[in-house]
């Protein structure tokens, strides 16, 4: 792929001219695209890694999707994250904790940008959206929070 802004400029093209959705460009490299039918929304961030030797660095494109945020941590939610958040065909669930000691849950899949084409990018999209829709309400069930569209 070569970097981070031609990868960039190719998903906001497959994003905008292929699917027509309509996305809002972010800092540092992030899109996002939101729906009103959904409890949440799609963030696409890029990144470079180098490897050891020759080898070209690789660009990578992260497809994020909000899970809950305020979430209380528990035994049994790490539980769950490490075990059935871990089990998706495409991504997996991840908690990073916020200042106040609670949790924030989303979903991640990850793609290499090299080859990336659009319909690979459209599955990877709708794959974390809708799981992440789901998710949101099972989740909030059992372990509280609250999602993305949910007012503070």
């Amino acid at each position: 792929m070569g970097s981070i802004v031609e990868a960039k400029d190719k998903v906001l093209t497959m994003l905008t001219e292929g699917m027509n959705l309509k996305v809002q460009v972010g800092k540092e490299n992030k899109i996002s695209v939101r729906f009103d039918d959904l409890s949440t929304a799609v963030f696409f961030n890029f990144t470079e890694q180098e490897f050891d030797g020759d080898a070209a660095p690789q660009t990578f494109v992260y497809i994020t999707a909000p899970i809950l945020r305020n979430v209380p941590p528990s035994d049994k939610l790490y539980k769950w994250i490490s075990i059935q958040g871990t089990g998706f065909r495409l991504g997996c669930v991840e908690a990073f904790e916020s200042e106040d000691g609670t949790l924030f849950l989303r979903y991640k899949y990850v793609l290499l940008a090299d080859f990336l084409d659009e319909d690979e990018l459209s599955t990877a999209m709708w794959s974390v959206l809708h799981t992440a829709d789901d998710l949101d309400d099972i989740l909030q069930k059992e372990y509280g929070g609250k999602r993305w569209v949910d007012e503070d």
